[in-house]
């Protein structure tokens, strides 16, 4: 109640998102009771207990305020949504299962890793209490049912948010009834009632003497990483909705300021809530005034009303914090990414399974190290596709993607989608090796298939000159690279591009660079790459660059006297050296490329 009490006039005033509610939200709690739970025992000292969450509750406040300062909002681009997906739904199962002791009505210790939590209920399951358990099991049963009521019927859409009410008030009153407290049924028992005390003075003496500064920024830090990730992802997709601009930076510097004053008035970190601002964005909330209105209702509770909840069940708790878990397990994700990618589905695994198995800090720290893996994989990897002419067009694209795309035997065609720099260099040049192999073993391949259709047509052999001319047209005499899409490149990109040039001459290659920007050719031109390569060989487009290179392959094939350059722009180009060799010249090569669309 003190955490959904004066962080939330705090946000109002500086967070950004109109809908956002913030409060204590069950992964943070989690994630805090499982981190303090280590270094000191609640039972045994409640009091400094108190006073490492509240100190951790300054620590997140000014970690948010200090990233919101240095403009760090950006972060979160970072972590892909089979990161987040896989890690909430190993958390959400980690959750789950740390209110199992509530609904089987044992005691026993908690963990953050999924096999010493079921360890540590198998251990205490003589414990068992039965009518805990029916009583737990029932109320769950029921916020299921009016959750799935509620998101099947549109009329009943109010159940969803009406459940965890309506449960609480009707195992109160139950309980009253039949004063089901004395007859062994845990409750939550003495609710101190009026407004939080200031507790400032608990902020000196980092870690309660118990624990030094260093032990706890673990802590800080993943509470800070998570309850972000948690409060940027709903406060986006409302803001989409509502088709308003959300500042990252902004929503940093508002959850800093709610967590500063949680720590000034008695209360753990808080972020924004999942559960809760859905039900805030339903009731038809557009401002903060709505924060403001729900953080009063809280004060007005706080005042007169703690007494009513001091009866309430613990096994109610527990089943209200597992119906709401529940629906944080994504496992439909992970069946969709296995269908759809692969490689996100493996993600997902590994962040899922990381924070059941490793802990939910060490699955954050997994999630995060696995997400810059990735953005390093796609950089060192970049899409580089072999590319055709569309038929008909001066249109040039994939041609895996477009098998009926034209190619031309002695140039290979392709395009760099992605900035140049160290890390992706070595892989660009593999590929256009690559590439350059490819397109002479097809032309060779050709040629002998037309070599043998020569030796069948008696009436009409291949001649020694023509044949000449064919072996001529195997060799790939121009590299043409299309960098529309480099919006970047480095030294060690322009070292590259260099020692390709240099390699390719010594072979008899050229190298044709098409639509560079203005970024990448001042690159070029102030380390004088430009001027080795030469003038003539930087163009606009990708179909000016293979019509000047089909002329001069045509010049230097020594076989004017049999055709020459098509001029019609609307026409294909290729090389008119005769009807038995023009399929050589423009052919079409679906296949030749292994590379992905």
């Amino acid at each position: 109640l003190y955490s959904a009490f004066m962080p939330v006039f705090a946000y109002a005033f500086f967070g950004s998102s109109r809908q956002l509610a913030v409060g204590p939200v069950a992964l943070v709690s989690l994630m805090l009771s499982t981190s303090l739970s280590h270094f000191v025992d609640p039972n045994e000292n409640e009091a400094a207990y108190v006073t490492l969450a509240i100190q951790i509750s300054m620590m997140v406040g000014f970690t948010y305020i200090i990233l919101g300062a240095l403009r760090l909002g950006f972060i979160t681009i970072f972590l892909s949504h089979a990161v987040i997906s896989g890690f909430t739904s190993g958390a959400a199962i980690i959750i789950g299962m740390s209110q199992i002791k509530y609904i089987l009505g044992v005691s026993m210790k908690g963990s953050k890793q999924l096999h010493y939590l079921i360890g540590n209920i198998i251990e205490v399951i003589d414990q068992f209490d039965w009518k805990v358990f029916l009583m737990g099991s029932f109320f769950i049963f029921l916020l299921l049912i009016m959750k799935h009521v509620g998101k099947t019927y549109a009329k009943f859409s109010f159940l969803r948010a009406l459940g965890p009410l309506a449960v609480t008030a009707l195992a109160i009153i139950v309980t009253v009834v039949f004063d089901l407290d004395e007859k062994g049924i845990p409750v939550i028992g003495d609710i101190p009632s009026g407004l939080p005390e200031i507790s400032i003075n608990k902020w000196s003496g980092i870690g309660a003497g118990l624990v030094s500064f260093v032990d706890l920024i673990p802590t800080v830090l993943s509470i800070s990483i998570v309850g972000f990730m948690e409060s940027i992802a709903i406060a986006k997709q409302l803001a989409v909705k509502h088709q308003y601009e959300l500042d990252s930076s902004q929503e940093l510097l508002g959850l800093g300021m709610a967590n500063l004053a949680g720590a000034m008035f008695s209360s753990y970190p808080v972020t924004g809530s999942f559960s809760r601002t859905a039900v805030n964005n339903e009731t038809g909330a557009k401002s903060g005034i709505s924060a403001l209105v729900t953080a009063s209702l809280v004060g007005m509770v706080l005042l007169f009303l703690t007494p009513l909840f001091e009866r309430m069940p613990t096994s109610v708790l527990g089943a209200i914090v597992i119906s709401g878990v529940l629906g944080l397990v994504d496992l439909q994700e992970g069946k969709f990414l296995y269908k759809v990618h692969k490689l996100d589905f493996l993600v997902w695994l590994v962040s899922f399974s990381g924070t059941m198995f490793a802990g939910v800090e060490s699955g954050l720290v997994i999630a995060v190290l696995l997400s810059l893996l990735l953005v390093l994989y796609e950089s060192a990897y970049p899409h580089l596709p072999m590319i055709g002419r569309l038929p008909g067009t001066n249109v040039y694209r994939n041609i895996k993607q477009y098998p009926n795309a034209t190619t031309y035997d002695g140039l290979v065609m392709c395009r760099i989608d992605a900035p140049i720099y160290f890390a992706n260099t070595q892989n660009i040049r593999e590929k256009l090796n690559k590439y350059e192999l490819v397109a002479e073993r097809d032309a060779m391949e050709a040629m002998k298939d037309k070599s043998d259709e020569g030796e069948d047509n008696k009436d009409s052999p291949i001649s020694f000159d023509m044949l000449n001319s064919l072996t001529y047209f195997t060799k790939v005499h121009f590299i043409v690279i299309d960098m529309s899409p480099v919006s970047h490149i480095d030294t060690s990109g322009v070292h590259l591009l260099e020692e390709m040039h240099r390699d390719y001459q010594k072979r008899g290659l050229q190298i044709c660079l098409c639509n560079p920007n203005h970024y990448v050719m001042e690159k070029l031109f102030s380390s004088g790459l430009a001027d080795k390569i030469g003038a003539n060989y930087f163009y606009c487009n990708t179909h000016d660059a293979v019509k000047d290179c089909l002329r001069e392959i045509e010049s230097k094939s020594g076989e004017n006297s049999h055709g020459s350059v098509t001029k019609d722009e609307e026409g294909p180009i290729g090389l008119e050296l005769g009807s038995e060799s023009n399929t050589l010249k423009q052919r079409m090569r679906g296949n030749a490329n292994d590379d992905h669309v």
